[in-house]
């Protein structure tokens, strides 16, 4: 617990745990839990510049002038979001997801901040929600620690991650260096407690095995195909195998 709480949110936490620990039933602990995050995040949202979210270094932009693509994700215009860090969520806030270095940015008066990233549980952005995965043990399946956007959250979850690249092209008419971005995407199912590579229709069946004629059907009725739309295809059918299998 950080030593500069004051000592009545001291108090309030402490309250909180005391009742936590005697209840029996989940719901409650959570409901616990959130008060005492929605306390905090008050309390930290009145300290301004002292607040956590503002312990980050300096954003600074890549410095390139791009002739197809963007560094960010969905547009490079802030907007109103919300972010899990340090355990607490903190909403309305100011952000910028750079997808090229996985950058999460938030500004501060004048000031452009990025987040420290393992103090990033997951955040929200225009419409997307965004959880941060660690590859090991407890992620198998995840190849790289990082970012990945939620398509899906039920039991079989479906995330999204994004992969940007700089291509550099040389240009004898106009004496300089074009720069380009290169987008190319991976896509993850949950089956069971792993999560697992998705790379076409068949993968995708193959790993939903115990459903296969189901899910062919399914897809076929709905017009739904794996190489033209990716997205909404992972979505369809991971929420209806999740119906069929409660």
């Amino acid at each position: 617990m950080n030593k500069g709480l004051p000592v009545f949110l001291h108090l309030i936490i402490g309250l909180f745990s005391l009742s936590a620990s005697a209840q029996t039933k989940l719901q409650d602990s959570l409901i616990f839990q959130s008060a005492i995050s929605n306390t905090l995040a008050v309390y930290y949202s009145q300290l301004g510049d002292q607040s956590p979210l503002y312990n980050g270094s300096l954003y600074t932009p890549t410095g390139f002038t791009f002739r197809r693509g963007i560094p960010y994700f969905p547009s490079e215009q802030f907007d109103s979001g919300s972010v899990v860090y340090d355990g607490i969520t903190f909403g309305h806030l100011p952000l910028l997801y750079e997808d090229l270095r996985q950058l999460l940015i938030t500004k501060n008066d004048n000031y452009l901040l990025q987040l420290v990233n393992p103090r990033i549980r997951s955040f929200f952005i225009s419409g997307h929600s965004f959880v941060r995965l660690v590859a090991d043990s407890l992620n198998p399946g995840i190849s790289r620690t990082g970012f990945y956007e939620v398509l899906y959250p039920g039991p079989s979850s479906v995330l999204k991650e994004t992969f940007k690249k700089i291509i550099e092209q040389p240009s004898i008419e106009e004496y300089t260096v074009l720069r380009f971005i290169e987008v190319s995407y991976d896509y993850f199912i949950k089956s069971g407690n792993t999560y697992k590579r998705v790379k076409s229709a068949g993968q995708l069946t193959d790993i939903l095995h115990d459903h296969q004629k189901e899910i062919r059907r399914f897809m076929k009725k709905n017009k739904l195909n794996f190489r033209r739309d990716r997205d909404n295809t992972l979505i369809q059918v991971a929420g209806y195998y999740d119906q069929i299998t409660k």
